[in-house]
């Protein structure tokens, strides 16, 4: 019986070299993509707290979106140099963040003041990409402290850009744009503008019919 048991135990030894230990790659570590990519947003919904009015709220606004890019009727263009052969096709886009009051004393949420003076306090944009090819990592961009981001006639276009002093940061897919590339969240909502929609009563949720995303 010791014998068999001196067998049995030497079968179940293996020598250190052989020994080869694998780590389970997570399920997010996706590949950053890198080039360039410019995505129509064909629709979306978000908030805005307190609603959009004509005397609006003091204090600044708070604000949430999320948007859907690129359709069948509506394709993404660019290039993608690495994965080799990936093309981007669609995404989704989700961003929250605040705008700041022009002053201490001020009403954010009026027309005049959230499509005017208002600056944007921080703003920050995940996309999640759809892709023809390998899979890829999501791109992050963190907006901050850019003037003059809301006008319109009758509805309001907010337009997020990498303002020159480069307060806005970024991560994931297309962190590295060539120069000039403006990292550009560009939506075209149905918040009232100041002397078009515009009414006494607070406007709180508002669609997105259009816009760019480009990284």
């Amino acid at each position: 019986m010791l014998r068999r048991s001196l067998l049995a135990t030497a079968a179940l030894v293996v020598p250190i070299g052989l020994l080869v230990v694998t780590a389970p790659q997570a399920a997010w570590a996706l590949p950053n993509a890198h080039g360039t990519v410019s995505c129509p947003v064909t629709s979306g919904s978000g908030t805005v707290n307190p609603g959009i009015s004509i005397a609006g709220s003091p204090g600044g606004v708070k604000i949430t979106f999320k948007a859907t890019l690129g359709n069948t009727g509506a394709l993404c263009a660019g290039l993608v140099t690495a994965p080799a052969g990936d093309k981007i096709i669609g995404g989704t886009l989700t961003g929250s963040g605040y705008y700041n009051a022009p002053t201490t004393a001020a009403n954010g949420s009026s027309c005049a003041n959230f499509d005017g003076p208002d600056k944007l306090g921080v703003i920050t944009v995940v996309i999640k990409w759809l892709t023809t090819g390998p899979p890829i990592a999501n791109t992050k961009v963190v907006y901050k402290n850019n003037p003059g981001t809301v006008a319109g006639a009758v509805v309001d276009t907010i337009t997020l850009k990498v303002p020159p002093a480069g307060s806005a940061v970024k991560s994931g897919s297309f962190a590295f744009p060539p120069a000039g590339n403006p990292r550009l969240t560009k939506l075209v909502t149905t918040l009232p503008a100041p002397g078009g929609a515009c009414t006494a009563v607070p406007q709180t949720t508002f669609n997105i019919t259009g816009g760019t995303v480009a990284m």
